[in-house]
Formats: structure tokens, sequence, C-alpha cells
């Protein structure tokens, strides 16, 4: 009897992780937003009252969310890494929290009717992007250059955010040194929409 009741309960969890299987595998499909392009650079000051202590990171990533119709870019802060020698090497990874917050995320409103308008050559505009900065999200306006062939987006920026708008902090150890304004650049980033290849 132990035997037959085993081989019930085992069938019955056999199935309940077969449906879920199946309903985990139909969720994943209605929410998938195509993939990440990764290998981006972006490069991230920090200001200082004399000089400017600047970072590079090749791993950024990028996709375009057709949802939500946003330009989602999501940067490893560890991968940031000093571009001289005079650069103390952990001062980003400190200055934006990067052990509580391991992610920068920018998320640059681009509906698709903007997207089908722009064509080879560069257009620059200002665009609504959505920054989370040691864990608190701002709202501002920064300006895009964006061009696009065939299934590839390419686009460009550079702007400032300030500390305080984020009601962010500078680590005490950094507080003679930096001012609290970040300035980031990103030149010819890339996004390829693998789906329409």
């Amino acid at each position: 009897m132990n035997n037959v009741l085993k081989s019930i309960y085992a069938y019955s969890c056999f199935l309940l992780l077969l449906c879920l299987g199946v309903t985990g595998s139909t969720a994943f499909a209605q929410t998938d937003r195509g993939a990440y392009t990764g290998s981006n650079s972006i490069m991230v000051a920090l200001e200082g009252p004399l000089s400017r202590y600047e970072y590079g990171s090749q791993q950024l990533l990028v996709r375009h969310n057709k949802n939500s119709q946003q330009l989602e870019l999501i940067l490893p802060v560890a991968s940031l890494l000093p571009l001289n020698d005079s650069v103390p090497p952990a001062m980003a990874y400190h200055t934006l929290f990067g052990a509580k917050y391991p992610q920068l995320l920018i998320n640059i409103h681009m509906p698709d009717q903007t997207l089908e308008l722009v064509r080879a050559a560069a257009s620059v505009q200002d665009y609504t992007a959505s920054i989370q900065l040691q864990g608190v999200n701002n709202e501002t306006r920064i300006p895009v250059a964006i061009n696009r062939k065939e299934n590839t987006i390419y686009f460009s920026t550079n702007f400032d955010l300030m500390l305080d708008n984020f009601q962010g902090s500078i680590p005490v150890e950094y507080l003679p040194l930096l001012t609290g304004r970040i300035l980031i650049s990103i030149e010819n980033a890339q996004w390829v929409d693998l789906q329409t290849r």
C-alpha cells in the first residue's frame, strides 16, 4: 500500500512540476523583451574641485524594450575601471554604493514611432530618462544622438547628474575630493534586434 501511495505522490509531483514548467515558459515568452547587446562603452567622471576622476567600462548592456517603449541601459558598477593611474581605483564603486546597488540603471523613453522616423543620419534631441542612482530614481531630460541601420540602433549621449537631486551622498573619505557632480558619456553604443535577423 505504501508503494502505491508513493507512486501516486511521485506522479502528482511530476504533474505539478510539468504544469509549472509549461506556465513558467509561457509567462517567460510573454515577458520576453528581447536580448541585451553587450560590450558597449561608457565613461563616468566624478567631478572634484580641481580635477575629474574618470572611469570607463566596456560592459554596458543595452536593449530596446518594446513593451515599455524604453531604451534600457544596465551598467555593472564593479566594471568601472580608472582611466589613469592617479585615480583612486575604488572611488567610483564606493561613491555609487556598488556594494548595495551593484547596477546603475538608465531607461530612456524611446517610442517605436520615434525609432521608425530615425534614418541613417544621426538626429539629436532631448529624451526623458529615468535614472536609478544610489537606489533612488530620478527623471531628467538628456540629449541623445541616435541613428538606425537595418536591425541596429546606434546612440550617443553626454549628460551630468548631481547627487543632491537623488538625495545621494558622498562617502566621508571622498568628501574633500568630490563636488557631487557625475558626468556620464556614452559614445556609439548599440543595440542589435536579433528578432529581426
